[in-house]
């Protein structure tokens, strides 16, 4: 690879939660050309005064890490820092509750050096098009990632992880009026669901912009081939292997599912029909299928 000239990130991945963004950022921080901040998601974007907190809290287990030299007992998804994490955690957390400043934004991407790197902050997807509009006018040379997965497989995961993360009443799963309310309501669903009003609210504000979308399923089902198109669009070499992480490397794999009812089943259809024929016809591919997976 050779040196990079953009200022800030070489690409910002805009989500969606739960469609792969965690494969993707093991994937980079540990393949030779990238320098990945030591914070997957940095959410700086997606706020007019970022709080940072998470940037805060992650320096503190950085430094006490370092103190009690604890990096050979890290997961295997973990790198083991350097002093430019140290560096950039403090930068970032120092700017918490401040006007959000692309200036500043890009000014943290200078630890970098001459390696790619970038921002995988999931939520993104939802930003408003006053900020798409900013980013594409500050960093036209930035690349855009959009993970996308089948609404109704990529809400339930969600789902299943609020259950997990205790912040699930589950009766609501027997009560379907109140169900379709939570679908209706829930910010990591209603808000983060649908990749078909992200693409259209960067292509009608950033129709320049450097946009591709990949498949959930080519994660799951041709992590080798969907991870040499990522790498060969970012300007990286696909041949050099991610440290010893296999392109299947999943750490969230063992994460248990809630059983899915054909009641609750019934309703996310419902919920969802209008986005899975949006997606059929905006990305085509995989989600070609996905209206007659569900019997639409």
């Amino acid at each position: 690879m050779g040196s990079s000239a953009t200022q800030g990130p070489d690409f910002i991945c805009v989500g969606l939660p739960k469609a792969g963004t965690g494969w993707l950022f093991d994937q980079l921080q540990y393949h030779p050309d990238f320098w990945m901040p030591p914070l997957k998601e940095l959410h700086y974007l997606a706020s007019e005064m970022p709080r940072m907190r998470h940037a805060a809290q992650r320096l503190k287990h950085w430094e006490k890490r370092r103190a009690k030299n604890t990096s050979r007992l890290l997961p295997a998804y973990i790198r083991p820092g350097d002093e430019r994490d140290r560096e950039f955690l403090t930068e970032v957390s120092t700017g918490g509750k401040q006007p959000m400043d692309l200036a500043r934004y890009v000014s943290f991407y200078r630890f970098k050096g001459d390696l790619l790197s970038g921002d995988i902050s999931p939520g993104y997807c939802d930003l408003n098009e006053q900020t798409i509009h900013q980013i594409a006018t500050a960093l036209p040379q930035t690349k855009i990632i959009l993970l996308i997965r089948d609404p109704i497989a990529r809400a339930w995961s969600r789902i299943s992880m609020a259950h997990r993360n205790d912040e699930l009443d589950l009766s609501l799963l027997e009560d379907m009026d109140r169900f379709r309310s939570y679908l209706g309501a829930a910010p990591y669903i209603r808000q983060r669901s649908f990749a078909s009003k992200t693409f259209e609210r960067w292509a009608h504000t950033a129709p320049a912009a450097q946009l591709q979308w990949f498949f959930f399923d080519d994660i799951v089902g041709c992590p080798n081939e969907v991870r040499r198109k990522i790498l060969s669009y970012l300007g990286a070499d696909p041949e050099k292997s991610s440290g010893e992480l296999a392109a299947s490397y999943n750490r969230k794999a063992e994460n248990e599912k809630l059983p899915l009812s054909d009641r609750l089943r019934e309703v996310l259809i419902n919920h969802f029909e209008d986005e899975l024929c949006a997606c059929a016809r905006i990305f085509g591919g995989h989600a070609k299928s996905w209206p007659e997976r569900y019997g639409i």
